[in-house]
C-alpha cells in the first residue's frame, strides 16, 4: 500500500493522484458507515478512479492522434516539396534561355524555408502553367507532371487544415477536461479528509486507507485539527 507524504492534494503528481484514488476505491465502502460518510462522498470515492483513468487514457489517445496527423503532414509536405523541385529543375532546363518565363514561374530564386512561402511558389508554378495552357503556348512541359504536383499540394493543404481543426485543438480539449477533473477531485479529497477528522485524529494509521498522509504523533502538544493538512 502506498504511503503518502502529505495531504496537499493540488500538488499531487498524476501518478500520485491515481494511487490515492485506487486506495479510496478499495476501502471507502468499508469505512463509510464507521465515518458516517454522506452518499455523495461515497459515490464519488467509488467512481473517481475510473473517471480519472478514463481521462488519462483519452488525453494520451488524443495526443497520439495529433502526433500522427502532424507526422503525416510532415511526410506529404516532404514529398510535395521534393516533387516541386523536380518540376523546377525540368522547367529551368527547358527554358534556360528564357529569363522571362523562368521569372513567371518563380524559379529564378532559391526555394524558401518557410512552409507557407513554399506553398506560394508552388501555386505560382501551377498558375503560370495554367496560363500557358490557356494561351495555347506550344512549348510547355507535360501536363501530367503539373497534375501530379497539384494533387500532392491538395493533399498537403488538406492535412494542414486537419491539424488546425482536429489536431492540437482536440488534444487541448482533452487536457482541459483532465485539469477540470483533477481540480474537482482535489476538492473532494479535501472534503473527505475533513470528514474523516470528525472521527479520527490526524495521526490515525487508518487514514492511509483513504489515500491520506498520517501525521506523526506529538507528545504533550495541542494539535490544531481545523487546518492541519488542508489547503
Amino acid at each position: 500500500m502506498a504511503i503518502f507524504k502529505d495531504n496537499y492534494f493540488t500538488n499531487d503528481t498524476y501518478s500520485l493522484r491515481t494511487e490515492r484514488l485506487k486506495i479510496i476505491k478499495n476501502y471507502i465502502l468499508d469505512w463509510s458507515g464507521y465515518l458516517s460518510l454522506p452518499k455523495e462522498l461515497l459515490d464519488w470515492g467509488m467512481t473517481a478512479l475510473n473517471r480519472w483513468q478514463n481521462i488519462l487514457k483519452k488525453v494520451e489517445e488524443k495526443k497520439s492522434e495529433s502526433n500522427d496527423i502532424f507526422l503525416k503532414l510532415k511526410k506529404i509536405d516532404e514529398i510535395t516539396f521534393k516533387y516541386y523541385l523536380r518540376c523546377k529543375r525540368l522547367i529551368n532546363n527547358k527554358y534556360s534561355e528564357n529569363i522571362k518565363i523562368l521569372h513567371r514561374y518563380g524559379i529564378d530564386s532559391k526555394f524558401p524555408r518557410n512552409r507557407q512561402e513554399k506553398i506560394s511558389v508552388i501555386r505560382k508554378m501551377l498558375k503560370t502553367f495554367s496560363k500557358q495552357k490557356k494561351q495555347n503556348e506550344p512549348d510547355i512541359i507535360p501536363e501530367d507532371f503539373i497534375i501530379k504536383l497539384e494533387t500532392l499540394l491538395q493533399k498537403s493543404e488538406a492535412l494542414k487544415q486537419k491539424t488546425q481543426s482536429d489536431g492540437r485543438s482536440t488534444s487541448a480539449k482533452a487536457v482541459e477536461k483532465q485539469i477540470e477533473i483533477f481540480k474537482d477531485d482535489s476538492k473532494k479529497l479535501r472534503t473527505l479528509y475533513s470528514w474523516t477528522l470528525m472521527t479520527w485524529e490526524p495521526d490515525e494509521p487508518y487514514l492511509v486507507q483513504l489515500g491520506f498522509a498520517v501525521k506523526p504523533k506529538k507528545k504533550n502538544s495541542f494539535e490544531d485539527e481545523t487546518e492541519e493538512g488542508l489547503e
